[in-house]
């Protein structure tokens, strides 16, 4: 199963599409979503979809797969994207209108597009209200990194929410991650699941973290 599912990934996704893939008696897709859940579990966060006893062996062995891939690939590159896309079911996706920006052209976008939408609390805000898996975020992310340097990147807020409760925790992941391996800060990240249309609707928040060198410059 682990081969036919990484046979039309990209190959910088297809080592996680393995090893996610070979859950034996779990489905890919629950498989990915103990992922999730235990890479947050690592971070403090309650676990969200628990790891049985059965598959902790191999999700850990998936965590660490993870992070050599970021530690391999350029900083903030869309990997999980990738990986969910290959994971789920197709009919899932449709229903839910997932289809994920590829990694090539939300780079141009973020090239094409380097205004901030808005300012909050003296930081840039780049919003992303249907985030998918957080790949817009994430070359807007390399973006500044590549262009402008790390002190730059600490002077931006990304906000990103999802109504898929695995989009908000792929994006959440994947911006924490990114800045863990490759050692940068982001100014302030907040991600939320719930929709964003629905006014009355309380959000969940996945994620919201600041910079710490952001919060020592303002103390």
């Amino acid at each position: 199963m682990a081969n036919k599912l990484s046979q039309n990934v990209p190959s910088y996704a297809k080592p996680l599409v393995d090893a996610l893939g070979d859950g034996h008696r779990y489905s890919p897709a629950e498989m990915f979503r103990y992922f999730l859940s235990a890479v947050m579990e690592v971070w403090g966060f309650e676990p969200w979809y628990p790891t049985p006893v059965e598959a902790r062996s191999r999700i850990i062995e998936s965590i660490g797969c993870y992070d050599n891939l970021i530690t391999k690939e350029e900083p903030f590159k869309d990997i999980l994207g990738a990986v969910y896309a290959a994971l789920s079911s197709k009919g899932g996706k449709q229903l839910l209108g997932q289809f994920f920006t590829p990694w090539n052209l939300a780079l141009m976008m973020a090239n094409l597009n380097s205004d901030p939408e808005s300012e909050s609390k003296g930081l840039k805000v780049l919003a992303d209200p249907a985030c998918g898996s957080g790949v817009l975020l994430l070359a807007k992310a390399n973006h500044i990194l590549e262009n402008h340097g790390p002190d730059e990147l600490c002077r931006w807020k990304f906000y990103g929410c999802d109504l898929d409760a695995i989009c908000a925790r792929v994006t959440a992941i994947q911006l924490a991650a990114n800045c863990a391996v490759h050692r940068v800060e982001i100014g302030e990240i907040l991600i939320l699941q719930g929709n964003t249309l629905a006014k009355t609707e309380s959000k969940q928040v996945i994620l919201h973290a600041s910079s710490p060198q952001r919060l020592a410059l303002a103390s």
